[in-house]
């Protein structure tokens, strides 16, 4: 699994830096990761958004391993890091 792309948008929101889409190997698309700094650290977080429609199919994406959500963070904090404007294409 790689990384191949990653769309980072500033926010106005001191806690909440950025809203992330991440896609992997060119081919799955993930939106709706936020880039947190509560203070202490700066984490990744992954979509919790209730359904209030059921005739909406809203998945969740979560990494189900440290390595994979290690991965996905640092990758991300990288891109924001270097960000500049727009959206930022690994």
């Amino acid at each position: 699994m790689e990384i191949t792309k990653v769309k980072i948008t500033r926010t106005n929101s001191p806690r909440q830096l950025a809203d992330v889409t991440i896609t992997l190997d060119k081919c799955l698309l993930i939106k709706n990761i936020k880039l947190i700094d509560n203070g202490r650290r700066r984490f990744v977080e992954f979509s919790k958004s209730p359904r209030t429609d059921p005739n909406i199919d809203n998945p969740d994406v979560v990494p189900l391993n440290r390595q994979t959500r290690a991965y996905i963070e640092k990758t991300v904090l990288e891109q924001y890091d270097s960000y500049e404007g727009g959206g930022i294409g690994t």
